[in-house]
């Protein structure tokens, strides 16, 4: 297997991803307490606990499991960032067309950099990658799939003009850049931005902007101290480059299941946002 590096702008990328995108995932402790799951200090405790055990699984599971757990991290992925980007429904039309956004994104990133991508996905789940591409070709099919769907049923979705353009943007964006940097300003322009504009209204409603901003900081400085202590521990097995591909990746995946869970399994079928 070739070697592989990253240069400057992969860098730059890594930097965004882990400072201004998983900051929008820190907002999991004021939705916790717009919940009411965070009333008193036991709540606290368990919540705090419930987070970081699906955190911890997710980051075990990828130990013993790497491919399923890529497999795994890259479908949900599709659909977090899909349905996350989408006015929310509770219809299937709804979830096609995420699944459609959000496999331009992940599936989009990939296809049009199979070769830089498929050393990422050796560094994040080893070399025996047949059953991932496998995985990635039905996805591609499924995608495929949703697109006809939707064609066929385009007279009940309203497609606004900046929704358009964002999509141009996107095809753009996706086919004349690198993945790194591709998916950093996706993930921290689009994708994050969209999350905390829907979020934050509903925030206000129950806590002052102050409060927002502290428990997003506490989350945020927990994060990257949890990341900085598996770099340290992984620095000694692996390479630096492969041991900031590991830690940020795998570090965003076992940060994106409870995320999931809380926001898209809770809080936006509760509030509809």
């Amino acid at each position: 297997m070739v070697h592989f590096t990253l240069d400057w702008f992969d860098y730059t990328s890594l930097f965004f991803i882990i400072f201004m995108g998983i900051p929008h995932g820190a907002l999991d402790g004021a939705i916790s307490v717009t919940l009411g799951l965070t009333k008193n200090f036991h709540l606290q405790v368990r919540f705090i606990i419930t987070y970081l055990f699906i955190a911890t699984l997710i980051v075990v599971l990828w130990y013993f499991l790497p491919v399923f757990s890529l497999i795994l991290f890259l479908l949900t992925s599709i659909f977090h960032f899909g349905c996350g980007d989408l006015n929310w429904k509770n219809n299937n039309l709804y979830y096609i067309s995420g699944y459609a956004h959000g496999g331009l994104v992940v599936l989009g990133i990939i296809f049009f950099n199979k070769d830089e991508v498929d050393h990422l996905f050796s560094i994040l789940s080893g070399n025996q990658l047949y059953l991932l591409w496998h995985f990635l070709n039905v996805a591609l099919i499924g995608w495929l799939s949703s697109l006809i769907y939707i064609l066929f049923n385009y007279r009940k979705i309203i497609f606004s003009k900046n929704y358009i353009k964002l999509l141009i943007f996107m095809v753009f964006l996706i086919s004349l850049l690198p993945p790194l940097p591709a998916f950093a300003i996706y993930f921290c322009s689009i994708h994050s931005t969209h999350h905390i504009k829907r979020i934050i209204p509903t925030l206000l409603a129950f806590m002052e902007m102050k409060k927002i901003l502290y428990l997003m900081i506490i989350f945020s400085v927990l994060s990257w101290l949890g990341g900085g202590v598996a770099y340290y521990i992984l620095l000694d097995l692996n390479s630096y480059t492969d041991t900031i591909i590991k830690v940020t990746f795998i570090g965003l995946a076992a940060l994106t299941f409870p995320h999931m869970i809380l926001v898209d399994g809770v809080f936006r079928l509760k509030y509809k946002v």
